[in-house]
Protein backbone atom coordinates (compact mmCIF):
# COMPACT_ATOMS: atom_id res chain seq x y z
CA UNK A 1 0.00 0.00 0.00
CA UNK A 2 1.31 3.75 -0.83
CA UNK A 3 1.97 6.01 1.80
CA UNK A 4 -0.44 8.34 0.70
CA UNK A 5 -3.18 5.56 1.01
CA UNK A 6 -2.27 4.34 4.63
CA UNK A 7 -2.81 8.00 5.52
CA UNK A 8 -5.95 7.98 4.07
CA UNK A 9 -6.64 4.90 5.28
CA UNK A 10 -6.02 6.41 8.98
CA UNK A 11 -7.99 9.24 9.08
CA UNK A 12 -12.14 9.93 9.13
CA UNK A 13 -13.32 12.96 7.63
CA UNK A 14 -16.92 13.98 9.33
CA UNK A 15 -19.56 16.27 7.90
CA UNK A 16 -18.71 19.41 9.60
CA UNK A 17 -14.60 18.66 7.64
CA UNK A 18 -13.12 17.43 10.69
CA UNK A 19 -10.58 15.13 9.89
CA UNK A 20 -10.63 12.43 13.41
CA UNK A 21 -7.48 11.15 12.75
CA UNK A 22 -6.39 6.81 14.22
CA UNK A 23 -3.35 6.30 16.02
CA UNK A 24 -1.31 8.81 18.01
CA UNK A 25 -0.13 11.79 15.93
CA UNK A 26 -2.24 14.03 17.72
CA UNK A 27 -0.24 15.23 20.43
CA UNK A 28 1.15 18.50 19.66
CA UNK A 29 1.25 20.84 22.52
CA UNK A 30 1.28 24.06 19.94
CA UNK A 31 -1.76 22.64 18.57
CA UNK A 32 -3.43 22.38 21.61
CA UNK A 33 -2.60 24.50 24.12
CA UNK A 34 -5.14 27.24 22.77
CA UNK A 35 -7.83 24.53 24.61
CA UNK A 36 -6.32 24.82 28.28
CA UNK A 37 -5.85 28.77 28.52
CA UNK A 38 -6.76 30.17 31.45
CA UNK A 39 -10.68 31.92 31.41
CA UNK A 40 -12.03 31.00 34.66
CA UNK A 41 -13.09 28.03 33.90
CA UNK A 42 -12.79 24.36 34.46
CA UNK A 43 -12.41 21.87 31.39
CA UNK A 44 -15.01 18.89 31.56
CA UNK A 45 -13.98 15.32 30.34
CA UNK A 46 -16.76 12.83 29.53
CA UNK A 47 -17.76 9.77 28.73
CA UNK A 48 -21.43 9.77 27.61
CA UNK A 49 -24.53 7.50 27.67
CA UNK A 50 -23.20 5.43 30.51
CA UNK A 51 -25.19 2.97 32.46
CA UNK A 52 -24.02 2.01 36.24
CA UNK A 53 -22.25 -1.02 34.86
CA UNK A 54 -19.88 1.37 32.53
CA UNK A 55 -19.44 2.93 36.01
CA UNK A 56 -18.81 -0.12 37.97
CA UNK A 57 -15.89 -1.16 35.53
CA UNK A 58 -14.74 2.35 35.55
CA UNK A 59 -14.38 2.83 39.33
CA UNK A 60 -12.75 -0.32 39.25
CA UNK A 61 -10.32 0.40 36.97
CA UNK A 62 -9.40 3.35 38.90
CA UNK A 63 -8.69 1.62 42.23
CA UNK A 64 -6.28 -0.75 40.17
CA UNK A 65 -4.62 2.03 38.17
CA UNK A 66 -4.36 5.25 39.85
CA UNK A 67 -3.21 6.46 43.72
CA UNK A 68 -6.86 8.53 44.45
CA UNK A 69 -8.96 10.14 47.18
CA UNK A 70 -12.31 8.89 47.48
CA UNK A 71 -13.83 11.32 50.29
CA UNK A 72 -15.81 14.64 51.76
CA UNK A 73 -12.16 15.81 52.10
CA UNK A 74 -8.63 14.91 52.33
CA UNK A 75 -8.23 14.52 55.69
CA UNK A 76 -11.62 11.89 55.59
CA UNK A 77 -10.59 9.83 52.54
CA UNK A 78 -9.76 6.53 51.31
CA UNK A 79 -7.52 5.27 49.06
CA UNK A 80 -10.53 2.90 46.98
CA UNK A 81 -13.76 4.43 45.72
CA UNK A 82 -16.52 3.01 47.44
CA UNK A 83 -18.84 1.64 44.67
CA UNK A 84 -21.85 1.09 47.28
CA UNK A 85 -21.88 4.50 48.09
CA UNK A 86 -21.38 6.09 44.84
CA UNK A 87 -24.81 4.24 44.34
CA UNK A 88 -26.01 5.65 47.30
CA UNK A 89 -25.53 9.52 46.32
CA UNK A 90 -27.24 8.85 43.01
CA UNK A 91 -30.38 7.04 44.98
CA UNK A 92 -30.15 9.74 47.83
CA UNK A 93 -33.13 11.70 47.37
CA UNK A 94 -33.50 13.50 51.00
CA UNK A 95 -30.47 15.67 49.79
CA UNK A 96 -28.80 15.05 53.51
CA UNK A 97 -26.22 12.08 52.49
CA UNK A 98 -22.60 13.42 52.51
CA UNK A 99 -20.96 14.41 49.36
CA UNK A 100 -17.90 12.30 48.43
CA UNK A 101 -15.59 13.25 45.60
CA UNK A 102 -13.39 11.77 43.46
CA UNK A 103 -9.35 13.36 43.44
CA UNK A 104 -6.71 11.78 41.05
CA UNK A 105 -3.52 13.63 41.24
CA UNK A 106 -1.39 12.45 37.90
CA UNK A 107 2.24 14.59 38.13
CA UNK A 108 0.47 17.66 39.29
CA UNK A 109 -3.19 17.93 36.80
CA UNK A 110 -5.52 17.24 39.63
CA UNK A 111 -8.95 15.53 38.30
CA UNK A 112 -11.82 15.47 40.23
CA UNK A 113 -15.14 13.64 40.02
CA UNK A 114 -18.44 14.15 41.86
CA UNK A 115 -20.39 11.07 40.65
CA UNK A 116 -22.98 13.46 39.59
CA UNK A 117 -25.24 10.64 37.60
CA UNK A 118 -24.72 7.10 36.17
CA UNK A 119 -26.00 8.10 32.53
CA UNK A 120 -22.93 10.10 32.20
CA UNK A 121 -19.20 10.07 33.48
CA UNK A 122 -17.56 13.38 34.12
CA UNK A 123 -14.29 14.84 35.17
CA UNK A 124 -12.97 17.68 35.86
CA UNK A 125 -9.73 19.31 35.31
CA UNK A 126 -7.90 22.88 36.08
CA UNK A 127 -6.65 23.82 32.24
CA UNK A 128 -3.53 26.12 33.65
CA UNK A 129 -2.14 22.80 35.32
CA UNK A 130 -1.30 21.78 31.49
CA UNK A 131 1.76 23.70 30.40
CA UNK A 132 3.52 21.48 27.83
CA UNK A 133 3.25 18.72 25.58
CA UNK A 134 4.15 16.49 28.83
CA UNK A 135 0.76 17.18 30.35
CA UNK A 136 -1.16 17.23 27.08
CA UNK A 137 0.00 13.40 26.77
CA UNK A 138 -0.71 12.85 30.27
CA UNK A 139 -4.45 13.84 30.06
CA UNK A 140 -4.71 12.45 26.71
CA UNK A 141 -2.98 8.91 28.29
CA UNK A 142 -6.08 9.17 31.35
CA UNK A 143 -8.68 9.50 28.12
CA UNK A 144 -7.19 6.43 26.52
CA UNK A 145 -7.37 4.19 29.44
CA UNK A 146 -10.71 5.42 30.70
CA UNK A 147 -12.22 4.81 27.27
CA UNK A 148 -10.64 1.62 26.94
CA UNK A 149 -11.92 0.58 30.75
CA UNK A 150 -15.47 1.37 29.36
CA UNK A 151 -15.08 0.16 25.92
CA UNK A 152 -16.72 4.08 24.82
CA UNK A 153 -15.45 7.22 23.84
CA UNK A 154 -13.85 9.80 25.81
CA UNK A 155 -14.21 13.75 25.46
CA UNK A 156 -12.55 16.60 26.30
CA UNK A 157 -14.51 19.80 26.50
CA UNK A 158 -15.02 23.26 27.99
CA UNK A 159 -17.16 23.61 31.27
CA UNK A 160 -20.77 22.59 30.84
CA UNK A 161 -20.24 22.18 26.85
CA UNK A 162 -20.44 18.21 26.49
CA UNK A 163 -21.86 19.01 22.75
CA UNK A 164 -18.47 20.33 21.69
CA UNK A 165 -15.27 17.90 22.03
CA UNK A 166 -12.37 19.91 21.72
CA UNK A 167 -10.52 16.21 22.42
CA UNK A 168 -11.89 13.11 21.21
CA UNK A 169 -10.18 9.92 22.07
CA UNK A 170 -12.01 6.46 21.34
CA UNK A 171 -9.78 3.23 22.17
CA UNK A 172 -11.88 0.48 20.81
CA UNK A 173 -12.07 2.07 17.33
CA UNK A 174 -8.15 3.90 17.56
CA UNK A 175 -9.39 7.22 17.30
CA UNK A 176 -7.74 10.38 18.92
CA UNK A 177 -8.32 14.17 17.73
CA UNK A 178 -6.98 17.19 18.93
CA UNK A 179 -8.91 20.71 17.56
CA UNK A 180 -7.00 23.20 16.36
CA UNK A 181 -8.42 26.36 17.02
CA UNK A 182 -8.87 27.17 13.42
CA UNK A 183 -10.94 24.35 13.24
CA UNK A 184 -13.35 25.37 16.23
CA UNK A 185 -13.97 28.55 14.59
CA UNK A 186 -14.76 26.74 11.28
CA UNK A 187 -16.99 24.07 13.28
CA UNK A 188 -18.72 26.76 15.19
CA UNK A 189 -19.30 29.03 12.29
CA UNK A 190 -20.69 25.53 10.23
CA UNK A 191 -22.89 24.38 12.75
CA UNK A 192 -24.31 27.92 13.82
CA UNK A 193 -23.04 27.91 17.65
CA UNK A 194 -21.36 30.64 20.05
CA UNK A 195 -18.57 28.30 21.50
CA UNK A 196 -17.50 31.24 24.35
CA UNK A 197 -14.78 31.99 21.43
CA UNK A 198 -14.58 36.04 22.60
CA UNK A 199 -14.70 34.79 26.26
CA UNK A 200 -11.41 33.25 25.47
CA UNK A 201 -9.90 36.26 23.62
CA UNK A 202 -10.70 38.40 26.78
CA UNK A 203 -9.24 36.11 28.89
CA UNK A 204 -6.20 35.95 26.64
CA UNK A 205 -5.93 39.35 26.66
CA UNK A 206 -6.58 39.99 30.18
CA UNK A 207 -5.59 36.91 32.04
CA UNK A 208 -6.89 36.21 35.64
CA UNK A 209 -4.85 33.60 37.75
CA UNK A 210 -7.19 31.01 39.38
CA UNK A 211 -6.32 29.75 43.35
CA UNK A 212 -6.66 26.10 44.17
CA UNK A 213 -9.64 27.69 46.81
CA UNK A 214 -11.44 29.29 43.74
CA UNK A 215 -11.21 25.96 41.59
CA UNK A 216 -12.91 24.05 43.79
CA UNK A 217 -15.45 27.07 44.73
CA UNK A 218 -15.98 27.10 40.65
CA UNK A 219 -16.24 23.14 41.03
CA UNK A 220 -18.61 23.06 44.10
CA UNK A 221 -20.84 26.14 42.35
CA UNK A 222 -20.92 24.12 39.02
CA UNK A 223 -22.57 20.79 40.99
CA UNK A 224 -25.03 22.67 42.38
CA UNK A 225 -26.56 23.57 39.01
CA UNK A 226 -29.43 21.76 37.60
CA UNK A 227 -27.05 18.80 36.07
CA UNK A 228 -27.47 18.46 32.18
CA UNK A 229 -27.25 14.89 30.38
CA UNK A 230 -26.04 14.97 26.38
CA UNK A 231 -26.27 11.96 24.95
CA UNK A 232 -23.60 11.63 22.40
CA UNK A 233 -25.52 11.64 18.96
CA UNK A 234 -26.21 15.37 20.11
CA UNK A 235 -22.43 16.27 20.00
CA UNK A 236 -21.71 18.35 16.97
CA UNK A 237 -18.87 16.35 15.85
Amino acid sequence: MAEWELLLSSCTTHSLGVTTHLMRNERNWNKAKWIFESDGALRDIYIQDTSKSDWEQLISFLNSKYDLEFGVDKQNSTDKIDFGFVQKIWNDETGELETKSLTIDLNGIVIKSYFFCPEQIEFDIKPSELKSESELNTIIDFMQSISKAVKKQSILTDENNARFPLIKVDYENGIEKVLSKNEMIRISKKAGIYNGWFSRVKAKIFPKPITQEELEYMAMESACKPYELVSQKENVW
